[in-house]
């Protein structure tokens, strides 16, 4: 997240002030919005994306209550006088934005060992937060180079911070060095470099004891969903599943189909369209908004047909600007381009349009076979049959989540998976963790 300048601050201030009774993808406008709170806004904003525009949220009360206690733990010992709330989110990456909200990614934490490398990650943003580093990347970020050094050194600052709230808060400081090592998969120009951040957090933490928690974390993410969620859409067979909306796509033997995470591109007779699923929120605000638009209501829901029509100029307002800037963020077709939009009760399908008319698609309800091939793999826990490295025992062979090295004891937890896993990353970090160690 980029640091945002005052008069970004003002202007959003200005725009909260003007918005009276309005609302957000057809909600109310909570009571941070109607009080003038900028940043209580903003973040319940952002959280009504994830879960409403985005279909990006994680739905997992046991998980997430579990997640917020570890950070209301660490909140006890920071300088904050609430602990941020954490939603999970079904994206990699995890960040602090505005209104004191912490997004962790399921991949994150699917990642992780113990409850301390947990807390360790949390207290990363929680830092950001107590630093005033988590506001939301509306605006763009300030000229000049110096942001690019103010951003690794916010992180770098983030790292040391959260080494201390661990250790305040009776976990083990050295799981943050763990956590880091598990969870940075790339190098960027705003963070220091992957292998120095290690290595710091590691002479910060010392020797100091604290507790670990591998079994506690276990025993709440059994069950939780491996890797990509592929119930936003699937190949399975001759059709493209889309689970979390229960529709299916034919695809004849002449189609060209191209898969890229939840998005479909298809060739389709003379036709070339891209398909993907929204929330149903933003689906009826974006079907609502089309140039042109005609509507039908048909057996599998509401389609609206049209063209997407550029921004609203005419609404110059603070709100207007703000409104615009989020709207921004959220999965959506260009400007000019022709869609079907078709609404579900628990959300809606985006169809970019190629040609000028909408071919017939064989779009229909998927069959509970369908529905049942496109449920994703689940986090099992297994125990170890003996003493010794996992790998040793052949645990969960081909399911294996944790490093083969590791060691345990005859009946401790091991992290599997419900179903043989095939991963070229996850493969590529087994064998990068199971490297000597040079930090």
């Amino acid at each position: 997240m980029t640091p945002r300048s005052a008069a970004a601050r003002a202007l959003a201030a200005t725009a909260l002030a003007a918005c009276g009774h309005a609302s957000y993808l057809g909600a109310e406008l909570p009571h941070p919005c109607i009080a003038h709170d900028v940043e209580g806004c903003l973040g319940w904003m952002v959280e009504r994306d994830l879960a409403d525009a985005a279909l990006d949220l994680y739905d997992d009360t046991g998980l997430r209550d579990y997640v917020q206690g570890v950070a209301d733990r660490l909140a006890q010992s920071s300088s904050l006088l609430y602990a941020p709330r954490v939603v999970i989110a079904d994206h990699d990456g995890t960040y602090a934005t505005s209104g004191s909200r912490i997004v962790l990614g399921r991949p994150t934490i699917e990642r992780l060992d113990s409850e301390a490398e947990l807390a360790g990650v949390i207290a990363h943003e929680l830092a950001h937060i107590e630093g005033h580093h988590a506001v939301v990347s509306l605006f763009g970020p300030p000229p000049g180079d110096d942001w690019l050094v103010l951003r690794r050194d916010a992180e770098a600052v983030a790292d040391e911070r959260a080494v201390a709230l661990l250790e305040r808060a009776g976990y083990a400081p050295a799981a943050m060095a763990r956590a880091l090592r598990a969870v940075l998969d790339t190098e960027d120009d705003e963070h220091p470099l992957r292998a120095d951040r290690i290595a710091r957090a590691k002479v910060m933490a010392g020797g100091a004891p604290g507790f670990e928690g591998r079994a506690e974390l276990l025993g709440h993410i059994e069950h939780m969903v491996v890797g990509r969620d592929s119930r936003l859409g699937r190949r399975i067979g001759d059709a493209w599943v889309i689970a979390a909306l229960g529709l299916a796509l034919d695809l004849g033997p002449q189609d060209i189909v191209r898969e890229a995470s939840d998005v479909l591109v298809l060739r389709h007779a003379q036709v070339t369209l891209a398909a993907y699923a929204i929330g149903a929120p933003w689906g009826r605000e974006l079907a609502g908004s089309l140039d042109a638009r005609s509507s039908d209501d048909r057996r599998l829901g509401r389609v609206t047909v049209g063209t997407v029509a550029a921004p609203n100029l005419r609404d110059d307002t603070p709100l207007g600007k703000l409104a615009r800037a989020i709207r921004s963020t959220l999965p959506q077709p260009a400007v000019g381009t022709r869609v079907a939009i078709l609404e579900r009760e628990r959300g809606a399908l985006v169809i970019e349009l190629g040609g000028r008319g909408v071919p017939e698609l064989g779009l229909r309800e998927a069959t509970a076979d369908e529905l049942a091939a496109a449920e994703p793999a689940r986090i099992a826990i297994e125990r170890a049959w003996r003493t010794g490295a996992i790998g040793e025992s052949l645990i969960c062979e081909g399911r294996l989540l944790d490093s083969p090295e590791r060691r345990v004891a005859a009946g401790d937890p091991v992290k599997c998976a419900d179903r043989p896993i095939a991963s070229r990353d996850r493969a590529a970090r087994l064998m990068a963790d199971a490297a000597p160690r040079r930090e």
